[in-house]
């Protein structure tokens, strides 16, 4: 068990980092295939640790299943026999403030409410129904849809980027690349959001390490 957040939605936890810059896994542990960093104190066959990085396995709604797991970019130093002094609890700094600050903090503002969800999903129930009904009445609404969704989404866009969000928040947001949302919402910007938006691609693209997003998995 690791960090969970009360949602249930997170778990985040210190991964082991091994000679080489990559996460120790169950085959590093043959005996036990055990992950915790803990375990690789170079003793018995296991390898040595030389850092640990914060990680997170997010859960979709029911909590069932793994949707994505990332990965901190900063190795943080590892203190065999002391949790504390390498998962960094209470500290500034550390694989838990990492975990808290760069990845739970983004990740709960692009969180959809839950009444927008239910919404989603009574507009979703009913187009059905119709399109079962009245086909054609449906195609029509579903056309008025698709225009204000691509309304909502240049606001939300712009909104986005004058908040300081960058090409790479706004493209995990729609489940894209940093490019493809470029390409997607800045010809609609208006001038001053377009020159900021321009100015913050080319930041994103200089100074931003990419998270790293690993292959899904269940729990």
């Amino acid at each position: 068990m690791g960090w969970v957040t009360e949602d249930g939605r997170h778990e985040g936890y210190a991964v082991a980092v091994l000679a080489g810059g990559r996460d120790a896994t169950a085959e590093d542990n043959p005996v036990s295939g055990n992950t915790a960093w803990w375990c690789f104190d170079g003793q018995d066959g296991r390898p040595l640790a030389v850092g640990v990085r914060a990680g997170c396995d997010c859960y979709a709604a029911d909590s069932s299943r793994v949707t994505r797991t990332w990965r901190g970019s900063t190795v943080h130093p590892v203190v065999f026999g002391d949790d504390e002094a390498t998962e960094g609890f209470t500290g500034p700094s550390g694989p838990y403030a990492e975990w808290e600050n760069t990845h739970l903090a983004p990740a709960d503002n692009a969180t959809v409410p839950g009444d927008v969800t239910a919404l989603l999903i009574q507009v979703r129930e009913r187009l059905t129904a119709l399109a079962a009904e009245r086909p054609l009445a449906a195609l029509t609404a579903v056309a008025r849809l698709e225009a204000t969704a691509a309304a909502a989404g240049i606001s939300a866009a712009a909104a986005a980027q004058r908040r300081g969000a960058s090409w790479t928040d706004i493209g995990k947001a729609v489940g894209t690349t940093k490019q493809a949302a470029h390409q997607r919402f800045a010809r609609h910007l208006k001038p001053a959001d377009a020159a900021e938006a321009q100015e913050r691609a080319d930041a994103d693209r200089i100074f931003r390490p990419e998270d790293t997003f690993l292959p899904e998995r269940t729990r």
